[in-house]
């Protein structure tokens, strides 16, 4: 059953969940200006679902092709909110999610905003120095891995990491679990949630720098939401979208500029790419009809010299957009001949 939106945040009461995040007075402003809805991610999924069930919302292409409609992600969601919640995984509890490009990335963040956990997002690359502090500093009752990725065992890691942490009580592993939790094994009969409310604290961005250890930023149901608004406005997408995840899906170029989950908001396809080098990336541009993609100027210089020799059909890719990093004049002058599409910078 849905119930209206709160549009007034509560004082904090809630370490992790609706802390003060914005000033009161700007929270109002962005309100009144209809900027924030009072929309969360886990009911942006479920109105997307009742509007377009049929439509299919992600790709994950290896190692065998496989496809959620908006109805199966939805009902895919809801099984494994209910099974984390039987596990004792509940409201402001955090979660260290380290998963590469795949379906059960998207199930297992929109499950977390369902029942308002807050997903810790970490990259497939990190290590042990890295996620033992994500999940120590945040106090992460759970994490989950695959069980190999790119020839490493993330279940090892895992668990020197839960030997090494007291709050860490869960393990959870997409593949072989070894001596842990088969994420297969956790989804459950659902039933219903009281989720988050949209002032409250989404999940904890991942931020780079150049100062040691990644950061982690909190980000609001409002403020995200907001963000993917407008990105699809500027970058025009819409349901006829087809966005390849190129770069790792926890970072937030891809998921919100527009990225995924501007996609996603759009009632638009989301393809996972495994891996983004120019064989592997064409051959799904061409095989998935792709629209649209982010990269970093190294990946965008590696396509426009790899595109004149490519055997597969680019024409569907109608706009690159290029950040993280600035992106040279003459670099960016090659991109639409050699692929064909237009460029967008969104670097500064």
């Amino acid at each position: 059953m849905k119930t209206a939106p709160s549009t007034t945040a509560p004082a904090a009461t809630t370490p992790g969940t609706d802390a003060p995040t914005w000033p009161a007075a700007f929270a109002e402003r962005y309100r009144a200006a209809g900027y924030w809805r009072g929309e969360t991610f886990g009911g942006m999924l479920r109105d997307r679902a009742e509007r377009h069930p049929d439509r299919i919302a992600v790709v994950d292409p290896a190692p065998q092709r496989r496809t959620w409609t908006y109805r199966e992600l939805d009902a895919r969601v809801d099984r494994l909110a209910a099974g984390f919640l039987n596990r004792g995984i509940g409201k402001g509890d955090r979660v260290v999610v380290q998963l590469p490009n795949t379906g059960e990335f998207a199930e297992v963040v929109f499950a977390l905003f369902r029942i308002g956990a807050l997903p810790v997002y970490a990259l497939p690359a990190h290590r042990e120095s890295e996620i033992a502090y994500f999940c120590s500093f945040t106090e992460a009752v759970a994490c989950v891995v695959p069980d190999r990725h790119a020839g490493f065992d993330h279940r090892a890691l895992a668990s020197a990491v839960r030997a090494a942490v007291p709050s860490l009580a869960h393990v959870f592993v997409a593949g072989e679990p070894g001596e842990h939790t088969a994420l297969a094994d956790v989804p459950d009969e659902p039933f219903p949630i009281v989720g988050p409310a949209p002032h409250e604290i989404a999940f904890l961005q991942l931020s780079g720098g150049t100062t040691g250890r990644p950061k982690l930023i909190p980000r609001t149901h409002d403020d995200y939401l907001y963000s993917l608004r407008g990105s699809n406005e500027i970058c025009g997408v819409d349901a006829d979208t087809r966005y390849l995840v190129a770069l790792p899906a926890a970072h937030n170029f891809p998921m919100s500029s527009p990225g995924w989950l501007g996609t996603l908001y759009a009632g638009g396809t989301v393809v996972m790419a495994p891996a983004a080098d120019p064989d592997t990336a064409f051959a799904l541009v061409d095989r998935e009809r792709v629209t649209l993609t982010g990269l970093v100027p190294p990946l965008a210089l590696a396509w426009t010299q790899a595109a004149p020799d490519s055997r597969h059909d680019l024409s569907s890719l109608e706009l690159v957009l290029v950040g993280g990093a600035k992106y040279s004049e003459a670099a960016a002058r090659r991109l639409t001949p050699a692929l064909g599409s237009r460029l967008m910078q969104v670097f500064g």
